[in-house]
């Protein structure tokens, strides 16, 4: 009978996948799997339960199912006998399977952080600075992963980032923290280098700081990339919100970009 050893996992999921354990030594210890067993662990800590069939048809979905079943079962075999050294990171049942409770995964805690501060009713500062930097600081989840599933978990995340993303700027330049509002709305446009109410803010922030060239001139960028790459204009309520500002020629517009 394996014994479960108790101790701190945690699972990397942006960025590069990575397993790693804390006992007494204060210093994480990294666990190596095979290709097959992190891809299982990877599907549960962003399902967190799954049932046994979809689990197998998820991972193997050129399979049949009777073949998808089997490469399941040689995985978690894979698993219990061959690294009887890892801690215990599955709970498993006749029907389902599930990640183990005391593993903690990057992508949940930005995904709680950004939930927070798109869905919560009243912002507080303890709150915003708590899940601030998940928001800011994150990579993309699993780099260099092709699989369906992943590409769409990685879709979903980087759409709940980048609302929460927003929530952070507008929440910062109501504090008026400008710098840190300009940080969140350029990280934003990083993920979504189209994305209007990211560049909305950049410029409301500057027009805050008195620097209406920098305004202008970062309208007219964005009104020039959109047209470039879409052929379409700032929305009414981007343009009403330089018009007062628009003094200058066409031709100096220019010079500015």
């Amino acid at each position: 009978m394996r014994t479960s050893v108790a101790c701190e996992v945690q699972l990397q999921l942006l960025g590069d996948w990575l397993l790693t354990t804390r006992n007494d030594n204060p210093d994480p210890a990294r666990i190596k799997l095979p290709s097959g067993p992190q891809h299982l662990i990877a599907l549960l800590a962003l399902h967190r339960r799954c049932p046994r069939t979809q689990a197998a048809a998820t991972l193997w979905p050129d399979c049949t199912d009777n073949v998808a079943s089997a490469r399941l079962r040689a995985v978690l075999w894979r698993l219990h006998h061959r690294h009887s050294s890892v801690p215990q990171l599955l709970e498993v049942d006749d029907d389902s399977l599930a990640l183990a409770s005391n593993v903690e995964v990057d992508a949940q805690r930005l995904r709680t952080s950004a939930e927070q501060l798109i869905h919560s009713a009243e912002l507080t500062d303890d709150m915003v600075d708590h899940a601030a930097p998940a928001v800011l600081h994150s990579a993309e989840l699993l780099p260099g992963w092709y699989d369906d599933w992943v590409l769409a978990a990685r879709e979903r995340l980087q759409f709940l980032r980048l609302g929460a993303l927003d929530a952070l700027a507008a929440y910062r330049r109501g504090q008026r923290r400008n710098h840190e509002a300009l940080q969140a709305a350029r990280a934003a446009t990083a993920i979504e280098p189209l994305h209007e109410s990211a560049h909305r803010v950049i410029v409301q922030t500057h027009l805050d700081d008195g620097d209406i060239v920098e305004a202008v001139r970062h309208y007219e960028q964005y009104r020039a990339m959109l047209d470039r790459e879409l052929g379409l204009p700032p929305s009414d309520l981007f343009k009403a919100l330089v018009e007062p500002y628009q003094v200058a020629t066409p031709r100096q517009f220019a010079r500015l970009r």
